[in-house]
């Protein structure tokens, strides 16, 4: 058997290719919709995917299975209980599927999602029993994946059936078994804590998972261990879900037009440039997401699913990366590019932009601190006086800050502060961002609060 994990850093996510190179044959374990990688990587092993096994209906990103099934000839395979619009081989738990030499049964794992089944697998040619589990969101490295995405009329429910899985199934397993999870290190799927390695073994898990070993304990101790630093789930994973259980279609985009002035008054003006660039001279009204890894996530969390984008880059291979994010959490109407800084002068806006130590004194002098981090980050250490509204919720919490106190706003680095100050400043507020963020208050030696 071989295999290859492909990892996506900005959203946490891994999907897998599983082979047997014997027989000449391959199977997907959660694929995204950029099915390209796929399709060269079994190339290069001398293989042909024939099926793609899903583990739950995803939230965090748009699912490959039906992208690949419109293509090739594959069949995709999930749980018994996903309610699915595409055809599928649904499988009870026990249930299993041959691929070669590889054998694959269901496990059903509910608590992630209620329809969420992981995967065992054995290479028949060492062993009949099971030799690696594709967990899903059912066991972590270091976590489980969080059961609160659904809303909180079904949030006890599914962490009861994650408890039950773990103790019943998960647990039930040989020591030995290799783990290889769908969700890792960056993902809004779990806990912030959760460790940043890719695979595991559930030996280890046993031994060194918090929530594992809170699960061999009492209900209560493991429904407050999977409650803790859970980072604010991004608006868009309602979205993605629904499209996910209709299945979706392969990203068609065309080549990125080149606007000029003026610009599409419906579309979403996005700047990915760094802080203290964006901070020198920007359009008004533009969001500044920097273009690193998590530039899609941040996307997602604050602009409306489906709105048309605008990307004002003067580098269009650097866009281009940009667009094909967006596609991975389905936003694809991506209208074109534009220059960052715009024509008119009327059109121009600039970011305060403060150090650590004349943050301090303007709060001093009666300005109001905003922490836009996650609210466990705030906790962890936080400045004096700073209110905590986290960057997702500041379109739906802007009433709740002062309107006639200039807001001095910082995060970790200043990332995400940008990202806030430019979603303010189209309120009309007085805005300076801390160059630096936390991090430049801690190096100044500034007092802070817990």
């Amino acid at each position: 058997m071989l295999l290859e994990q492909f990892f996506d850093q900005g959203l946490g996510h891994a999907s897998y290719l599983v082979a047997d190179p014997d027989e000449g044959v391959a199977f997907l374990v959660d694929p995204d919709r950029h099915v390209q990688p796929y399709l060269d990587a079994a190339a290069r092993l001398g293989v042909l995917i024939t099926h793609s096994f899903e583990t739950h209906v995803h939230n965090d990103y748009v699912a490959g299975s039906t992208v690949l099934a419109a293509i090739r000839p594959i069949s995709i395979v999930t749980g018994n209980a996903a309610e699915v619009a595409y055809p599928r081989i649904a499988l009870a738990g026990g249930d299993a599927i041959d691929v070669g030499a590889l054998r694959v049964r269901c496990v059903e794992t509910p608590g992630h999602t209620p329809e969420h089944v992981s995967y065992l697998v054995a290479d028949r040619r060492r062993a009949e029993e099971a030799q690696y589990l594709f967990s899903g969101g059912a066991l972590l490295v270091g976590h489980i994946a969080r059961v609160d995405l659904l809303g909180p009329e079904l949030e006890e429910r599914l962490a009861r059936a994650a408890y039950d899985t773990l103790r019943e199934r998960v647990l039930a397993l040989a020591d030995h078994i290799a783990v290889f999870p769908t969700h890792g290190g960056g993902s809004a799927c779990t806990s912030s804590s959760v460790a940043g390695s890719r695979w595991t073994t559930l030996g280890f898990e046993r031994r060194h998972n918090d929530v594992v070993r809170a699960a061999m304990r009492d209900f209560d101790d493991f429904r407050d261990a999977i409650s803790r630093a859970l980072p604010v789930a991004p608006a868009y994973y309602a979205s993605v879900r629904a499209l996910n259980h209709r299945g979706a279609a392969a990203p068609r985009p065309a080549v990125l037009a080149s606007l000029r002035d003026p610009l599409p008054d419906d579309a979403v003006l996005v700047d990915p440039r760094p802080p203290h660039v964006f901070a020198a001279a920007h359009r008004r009204g533009a969001l500044n997401v920097v273009g690193n890894d998590s530039f899609a996530v941040r996307i997602g969390a604050v602009v409306p699913f489906g709105a048309p984008i605008v990307l004002l880059a003067t580098d269009r291979d650097a866009a281009e990366t940009l667009r094909g994010q967006l596609a991975t959490i389905g936003y694809d109407d991506v209208r074109g590019v534009a220059e960052p800084v715009p024509e008119a002068e009327e059109d121009l806006a600039r970011l305060r932009l403060v150090d650590a130590r004349s943050a301090k004194r303007l709060a001093d002098g009666g300005a109001q601190l905003l922490d836009v981090r996650e609210r466990s980050e705030y906790e962890a250490g936080h400045a004096p006086g700073a209110v905590c509204i986290p960057y997702q919720e500041l379109d739906r919490r802007a009433g709740e800050l002062p309107r006639g106190r200039e807001l001095v706003v910082y995060c970790a680095s200043g990332v995400r502060s940008s990202l806030a100050a430019s979603l303010l400043e189209r309120r009309g507020l007085r805005i300076a961002n801390v160059r630096g963020g936390f991090n430049a208050w801690l190096g100044a030696d500034l007092p802070i609060d817990r």
